[in-house]
């Protein structure tokens, strides 16, 4: 039994060490929650793939047919116990993976009462337009000629979500934010980057022939900078 849960423990190491590489790690609030959120669903299935295939592995070794069996084992059918004990660990497991995601959503869905900045997201065949409520700024763009809209870092940003013609999609990956954008709907989420970059945005929610290009950018910079940022696009747009 030992020889074969080591070789399947490290098996199982091994997917979660190649699965937390797929998933980055968020620079912000909101992100971090659903990292958090990934780690401990990859535990839980880790753990249970191991117990899984020694049990499966000892099965198939234990009882296996030896060439001196005439007859069959001995059949059994039904054992309450045992089918207690197997539906009530699932149970337990779902249950307790249920309260965590909803603690996380939480976090993840929680619109800060006095955001620095809202941002309407207006997203269209095949292109974005941002503007910033009551500062007079708006940065749009298109196909070959993404928009690049500027944040401030440790600053909650709320974004509200909607499009002109068709379904589409506001996806930060890097962030791990994702929402729909739908015509006659606005969708919000709030969003509190703590470390300054750019940050590649698209659409994710295909919607025709240059869906592929309709992508933006969020460069998120120290406060200071964001409201230099901002005036110095005011008076850029008031003299346009």
């Amino acid at each position: 039994m030992t020889r074969l849960v080591r070789p399947i423990s490290c098996m199982a190491l091994l997917v979660m060490v190649g699965a937390s590489a797929c998933v980055p790690q968020a620079p912000s609030v909101q992100g971090r929650a659903v990292n958090q959120l990934y780690g401990i669903f990859a535990v839980i299935a880790s753990i249970i793939f191991v117990v899984t295939a020694a049990l499966i592995a000892l099965s198939m070794l234990r009882y296996r047919a030896k060439p001196s069996d005439d007859a069959l084992p001995a059949q059994f059918e039904g054992n309450v116990k045992l089918e207690l004990i197997w539906f009530a660990i699932p149970t337990v497991i779902v249950v307790v993976l249920f309260i965590l995601t909803l603690q996380k959503l939480d976090v993840v869905t929680e619109r800060a009462p006095d955001p620095e900045s809202i941002i309407e997201v207006d997203a269209y065949q095949w292109g974005w337009s941002f503007t910033y409520r009551g500062e007079g700024v708006n940065i749009s763009g298109g196909p070959h000629n993404d928009p690049e809209l500027v944040v401030p870092i440790d600053r909650a940003v709320a974004f509200e979500i909607s499009a002109e013609d068709v379904q589409h999609s506001f996806y930060l990956p890097r962030l791990l934010i994702k929402r729909d954008a739908i015509p006659g709907r606005t969708n919000r989420v709030d969003v509190e980057i703590d470390e300054p970059g750019r940050y590649i945005g698209k659409c994710a929610e295909f919607c025709g022939l240059l869906h592929a290009e309709m992508n933006f950018v969020v460069r998120a910079v120290p406060p200071l900078e964001y409201r230099a940022w901002l005036n110095e696009r005011k008076q850029d747009d008031g003299n346009a």
